[in-house]
């Protein structure tokens, strides 16, 4: 029995494909049991690679059921497959936050604030129970209708048992990856999460990238030199200070995400 059948069978029911990648595709169904439309994220387990199946998506179901937070998406269940696909039921989202900036050209500082305060919210609560991302892109941040975020994929997520252990495993997407990955050293992977939000930041508030990702040796380069903003964007100087804090070259000097949730920027209009 295919698996639209198994999962037509439970009460879900396809409304259509929302992702796709190579072993593994989400599709947006309606769900008798939960009485709300959901993500179902179907993983092909044959066609997956060994490290994938063995190591990478045990952490993240694991991690998916430890964590509970409004601005994470939540996992409702997972559905075995004759023991060929996984199927993990997750809560639904309008669209994501690359697809929103490429509806509004750029947001607005006051409005950029808002959701990036939810993603702070978000990481500060990873982070404190030793958690980290490993791979925040736009992509990865999902917005509800009532434009509330919902940070998915957990795919290179880990959590880090000793505090100053560092990470090896080159992972995530390059234009969010900070230069000690580029670089291949040894990283800290709660930096890692705090330079991936500061590229998140500046493409929230200028509409373009702050690095050009398309050669490696060029990209890290480039993250040595002050960042440019588009003069369109008409970005104000508190917000370029607190962009240029979370993109600290060196990661000793980036700061940790307890730091970035207090700033000034983002306590800024705060009553």
């Amino acid at each position: 029995m295919s698996v639209n059948n198994i999962l037509k069978g439970m009460g879900y029911k396809f409304i259509a494909e929302i992702g796709e990648g190579s072993f593994s595709q989400v599709k947006l169904a309606t769900s008798q049991k939960h009485h709300c439309n959901v993500a179902i994220k179907i993983v092909d387990r044959v066609r997956a690679p060994k490290d994938f199946i063995q190591k990478f998506l045990p952490r993240e179901l694991a991690i998916l059921r430890r964590v509970n937070h409004e601005h994470i998406v939540q996992m409702h269940e997972l559905i075995e497959v004759a023991g060929k696909r996984l199927c993990i039921v997750m809560e639904a989202a309008a669209k994501d936050l690359l697809q929103k900036i490429h509806e509004v050209q750029r947001i607005p500082e006051d409005q950029s604030k808002n959701l990036f305060s939810q993603m702070v919210s978000a990481i500060n609560y990873l982070h404190q129970m030793d958690i980290v991302h490993r791979d925040l892109k736009c992509e990865n941040i999902l917005l509800t209708i009532e434009e509330q975020v919902k940070i998915t994929d957990f795919g290179f997520a880990r959590c880090v048992q000793d505090p100053s252990e560092l990470s090896q495993t080159f992972c995530g997407s390059a234009a969010y990856t900070p230069p000690e990955v580029i670089m291949g050293r040894p990283y800290d992977p709660k930096k890692y999460d705090v330079w991936s939000l500061g590229v998140i930041i500046f493409v929230m508030v200028t509409g373009s990238m702050p690095y050009d990702d398309t050669n490696l040796r060029r990209l890290h380069r480039h993250q040595r030199k002050p960042l440019v903003y588009p003069d369109a964007a008409g970005v104000q100087e508190p917000c370029q200070v607190f962009i240029h804090t979370l993109l600290q070259y060196d990661p000793s000097t980036r700061p940790a995400i307890q730091q970035v949730a207090v700033h000034q920027w983002l306590q800024m209009g705060k009553s």
